[in-house]
């Protein structure tokens, strides 16, 4: 890799996270990498070029689902940032051509479907090859993954226990779905409509566990509102908390299960306290239901899901900012009952622009860290979580550059 002409290529860099994501890499990392974008209308590539101001920026053509042009940049890269998607639909030949030129990849895809065929077909490639393709590099799941792991080291080092059970709830924060991301729900939803098989794998709790370890304890996702005692409010459920905790779960199980075998994790959102929330939150969270139960390929499932958001829509940087700050709140549990509390918080936007600044972090510390984070991690390649493939050299990144903050309160 040390010849390739690029660290970094941002591939859908024109959509409504990879526009921040190229512009807070210009602005973070400018002078420190080669980098280019791609995407697949050329025009607007341009006006991204011309709003970054660099005239010297490649710009590559590169529409989804189109094995020549993924080798092409490919080959001449460290590192394929992708905010593309759906990735089902699109993205299957950008990872084949990362793996036959030894490139990592770093994406934001949380489909589960895709994520476990991708993982099935490709991981056993992947590790011989050394490239490190990881997933979920976004507010799903790099903030609940990361807050998990420092809530147990914290617990190993004060008590000499870990957490045997774990609840996380993003805590505030505005998400606004943009039409890329909405048609990635969509799709998980047509695989489960139209595969039994599917629809099984995606309800169990471990299903982006290697496939040996397909079971464990007992760990529902929340499917309704309910009153929380530590937290002292409401709980409801949350959309991103069901890849969260897969990836979660799969991290625990690549380590091999050091927090013990019947470790359990929950992710939630907080709904606050009152009547008026509660409504609120019984509300939302049966809007949201409708969406996710609706059967695509039915006329009613395919009304309903045309009221939700078009692909190429999405928010705009005023709607961004006021969608920020956001953050999470975690409580842990040891065997013992010593109960821990942890955090994380940002200044970004949940959805956009805190998804773009860790996305290009990890690509980053992907192309241009990778001998520390082999010293730490011991892992060269594979199909990796956010902290398998890049450790404690993730979380230093996000917290000097991004502006991501972790931490852990003891009672």
């Amino acid at each position: 890799m040390s010849e390739r002409e690029f660290d970094v290529i941002l591939w859908g860099a024109t959509g409504y996270t990879g526009r921040p994501a190229a512009l807070y890499l210009q602005r973070q990392y400018g002078s420190r990498l080669r980098w280019a974008i791609a995407g697949r209308d050329l025009d607007k590539l341009q006006a991204l070029k011309a709003e970054i101001g660099d005239p010297q920026l490649a710009v590559f053509v590169v529409p989804g689902a189109d094995r020549a042009a993924a080798d092409e940049i490919a080959a001449r890269t460290r590192v394929i940032a992708s905010t593309v998607a759906p990735g089902a639909r699109y993205a299957t030949e950008m990872v084949e051509a990362c793996l036959a030129h030894g490139t990592h990849m770093a994406d934001l895809c949380g489909e589960l479907h895709w994520l476990r065929q991708m993982m099935d077909e490709h991981d056993a490639t992947a590790q011989a090859n050394h490239v490190k393709i990881v997933n979920c590099c976004g507010l799903d799941s790099i903030p609940s993954e990361y807050l998990v792991h420092r809530l147990q080291q914290v617990a190993h080092e004060q008590f000499g226990e870990y957490c045997s059970q774990i609840r996380n709830c993003f805590s505030h924060g505005r998400i606004a779905v943009s039409g890329g991301s909405f048609a990635s729900g969509k799709g998980v939803m047509e695989a489960v409509a139209t595969d039994p098989a599917m629809s099984e794998m995606i309800a169990n709790p471990y299903s982006l566990n290697p496939r040996d370890q397909l079971s464990g304890p007992h760990c529902p996702d929340l499917e309704q509102l309910e009153y929380d005692e530590d937290f002292a409010q409401w709980i409801m459920p949350f959309p991103l908390g069901q890849i969260n905790a897969r990836v979660v779960r799969r991290s625990h199980a690549l380590l091999g299960s050091p927090w013990g075998r019947d470790f359990t994790y929950m992710e939630a959102k907080l709904a606050g306290n009152g009547v008026v929330n509660r409504c609120k939150a019984q509300l939302e969270t049966r809007l949201t239901q409708l969406f996710v139960e609706a059967d695509p390929t039915t006329r009613k499932g395919r009304l309903l899901h045309a009221l939700g958001p078009k692909e190429g829509s999405g928010p705009s940087d005023r709607q961004m900012a006021k969608n920020g700050p956001c953050g999470f709140q975690a409580i842990g549990v040891t065997p013992s009952g010593r109960k821990l509390k942890g955090w994380m918080q940002t200044h970004w936007d949940p959805g956009h622009g805190g998804t773009a600044a860790m996305l290009v972090d990890a690509a980053y510390c992907l192309a241009k860290r990778q001998d520390e984070i082999e010293s730490e991690t011991g892992r060269t390649g594979g199909y990796l979580t956010p902290y398998l493939a890049m450790g404690e050299v993730l979380r230093e990144q996000l917290e000097t550059h991004a502006g991501i903050h972790w931490g852990v309160e003891l009672p």
